[in-house]
């Protein structure tokens, strides 16, 4: 039972009575005028309603003669599944007064401890009572208002004064939030395919552009050494072929040991340019799921703060699945928060390492067509000098 006593003081034709009520339906007898229904209106009146039947304005249901009326209410705050309905108040009964003046003051207290209308509204809320409702306190010739309300609103009524209603709107609306993260991640993973898409596009234009700089330096390169051994035949056409041949000689010789130490550079460099493009590879790929990781714990962390303190199972069980988080309440919001910021710094660092990465490959592989184009250079020189001799 949610009210345990109920307690009257000079209210109405209580000097003052004190009504325990137990669990399950109580049952309040009387002749006419023994103050039954006295009792209806002093609770109504406690739990905030301004309605009565018997007069229009409060003071005149304090007692003749008296200075004023007190209504107490002795609510219920033991626990249900383990927790008290009013978790701040460590007691099994919460006392709610509302005291009547003669002159036309009127106020209620907490605890003993004045309260305002809105305090006690939210009080009553937490324990699933709307005072409100005229189903909570039927007072005579209601019953006729409430059988001529559309059946929608009595439905509404009946469920609100059963506590459904609340349940009802936090299903409903924890489906909009599940519907709406799902279209969320939808949106996400399109993005991210085509952030994919794009950087492949770019990848291979970034590739296509590097083998025409290398066509174009070989190029440049090739034609300058070709002018530079028709020179240089020409001179040493000139000169005697004994010094022509000696030089020559010497110069095969030299071409020899740099292409030899070439070749071992080559492959140096060839061996790094493979390992980077995996690392860089795998960089990227490491920024794409850290980012991707980050979204889904935004997009859950919104859905957990939208939420408040009443997190769904569903939200839980997709954070353990999707995240691997395994727990609830308000530290799950803390650990999405947390995975969100470290999944974000991570992605940074991965792709700026990609960067970095980046740059070392261009330049290992500006060193290394140097290299090759030099390697051709020298291989051709050796022909024409080979041809010479």
């Amino acid at each position: 039972m949610l009210i345990r006593e109920v307690i009257l003081e000079n209210f109405m034709s209580h000097k003052y009575s004190r009504i325990q009520l137990g669990p399950g339906v109580n049952v309040i007898c009387g002749p006419n005028g023994a103050g039954k229904s006295s009792i209806l209106v002093g609770i109504s009146l406690a739990l905030g309603q301004s309605h009565t039947e018997r007069s229009r304005r409060l003071r005149d249901l304090v007692r003749w003669g008296e200075e004023f009326a007190r209504i107490t209410l002795v609510l219920d705050n033991s626990p249900r599944d383990g927790r008290r309905p009013i978790p701040r108040i460590k007691r099994d009964y919460v006392v709610l007064t509302r005291v009547l003046r003669a002159d036309g003051r009127y106020w209620f207290e907490i605890d003993g401890v004045a309260a305002t209308k809105e305090q006690v509204t939210r009080l009553l809320g937490k324990l699933g009572i709307d005072p409100d409702n005229m189903l909570i306190i039927m007072h005579q010739g209601m019953v006729e208002r409430f059988v001529a309300l559309d059946p929608r609103e009595r439905l509404l009524l009946m469920e609100e004064a059963a506590g459904l209603r609340e349940f009802r709107l936090n299903v409903i609306k924890a489906r909009r939030k599940l519907e709406k993260a799902l279209s969320e991640e939808k949106a996400v993973r399109e993005l991210l395919d085509s952030a994919r898409q794009t950087l492949e596009y770019w990848r291979e234009q970034y590739e296509r552009y590097q083998e025409k700089k290398e066509l174009l330096m070989k190029k440049a390169f090739l034609e300058r050494e070709l002018a530079w051994s028709h020179a240089l035949r020409w001179e040493e056409e000139v000169s005697s072929l004994r010094r022509a041949r000696e030089a020559i000689s010497e110069e095969l010789a030299s071409i020899g040991s740099e292409i030899e130490e070439l070749g071992s550079r080559e492959g140096e460099l060839r061996g790094k340019l493979s390992a980077l493009r995996a690392e860089a590879r795998s960089k990227v790929n490491e920024a794409v799921e850290q980012e991707r990781l980050a979204s889904k714990a935004g997009i859950l962390l919104k859905l957990a703060s939208g939420m408040g303190g009443q997190l769904s199972s569903t939200l839980v069980e997709l954070c353990r699945s999707e995240l691997g988080l395994d727990v609830g309440g308000s530290e799950l919001q803390v650990a999405l928060a947390r995975l969100a910021e470290e999944a974000q710094e991570k992605a940074d660092r991965a792709l700026g390492r990609a960067l970095e990465l980046e740059a070392e490959l261009a330049d290992l592989f500006e060193r290394l067509m140097n290299i090759l184009v030099r390697l051709e250079v020298l291989k051709f020189k050796r022909e024409q000098l080979l041809a010479e001799l």
